[in-house]
């Protein structure tokens, strides 16, 4: 069993957002946190001088930063997680904040034992009339996983969620969707997840971010192909799932009066599970059409 010198570790990469950097930090209040943490500091390969000289003032203050070529979003993270001593890890952009109670609000849920991974609503700041730039939130759903993300990056989970995962992917054709598949492959790993329906973290719009560049379609396409091929039975799974809940709810609207009967056979046993009747429809209509 791991042994951790922290509760939590808070995972800040950083390229070229001196201008913010600092309002990151700042709220990660002390006087806020009711636990023991670290927070490691990884500069993606920043080039602006202003970056470059915050975080040397950073340095001098005490921060633990590490420097390194830049390798995107992915690699910054698993640098900073691979040297965290923390059971639970934070990770925080450079440019947006955590609200003052998310720690300590999240915190008790990982606690319990019930969940492993922990993430709340965002509250948008910056360039706030870029209305596209604004995504939602939900609630975890295995199937709805597949078609889109539930969560931003800014979570809080177990390590043993990254070790399980083996990091973040650094090999997606391009940037911009490392949490997606992150959540997937926690997902598909087991992990269980609990939303906060409240606003405890700010995600900051800027007009020239790496997602704010994907104007591209065909990039969007391509990374959607990667994540699914990936982790082509977990997509399987839900899809037919999805498709036999589709054919269920026709079916039974059809004969209303047998419905309840016919989930009570499925609990107990009696009929095929839902899930292995779709895979096997899904198999014999696949070999019809390959003949």
């Amino acid at each position: 069993m791991a042994v951790y010198k922290k509760q939590l570790s808070i995972i800040i990469p950083c390229y070229n957002h001196g201008n913010y950097i600092n309002e990151a930090i700042d709220s990660i209040n002390p006087d806020n946190i009711n636990i023991s943490y670290e927070v490691i500091i990884v500069d993606d390969g920043s080039t602006e001088p202003d970056t470059l000289l915050k975080l040397e003032i950073l340095k001098k203050r005490g921060y633990f930063v590490i420097h390194q070529p830049n390798g995107g979003p992915a690699n910054a993270r698993n640098t900073g997680i691979e040297k965290a001593s923390g059971k639970y890890i934070l990770p925080l952009d450079a440019d947006n904040k955590i609200h003052q109670n998310y720690i300590n609000k999240a915190i008790p849920f990982l606690e319990s034992n019930n969940y492993d991974i922990v993430y709340a609503k965002p509250i948008f700041i910056g360039e706030n009339k870029i209305k596209r730039r604004k995504y939602k939130v939900w609630p975890f759903d295995d199937l709805k996983i597949v078609t889109g993300n539930c969560a931003d990056a800014c979570a809080i989970y177990r390590k043993e969620v990254w070790i399980k995962n083996m990091g973040y992917d650094e090999s997606i054709p391009f940037r911009g969707f490392e949490d997606w598949e992150f959540w997937i492959n926690a997902a598909a790993n087991g992990n269980r997840f609990h939303m906060i329906n409240e606003k405890l973290f700010f995600y900051r719009i800027i007009e020239n971010s790496v997602i704010a560049n994907y104007s591209d379609e065909n990039k969007i396409v391509i990374n959607h192909q990667y994540i699914a091929k990936k982790h082509a039975n977990f997509f399987l799974e839900k899809l037919l799932k999805l498709n036999y809940i589709r054919e269920r709810y026709e079916n039974d609207i059809r004969r209303f009066p047998i419905t309840s009967i016919v989930y009570f056979l499925y609990q107990i046993g009696v009929i095929e599970h839902p899930v292995d009747r779709a895979r096997k429809k899904f198999l014999s209509f696949s070999s019809i059409k390959r003949k």
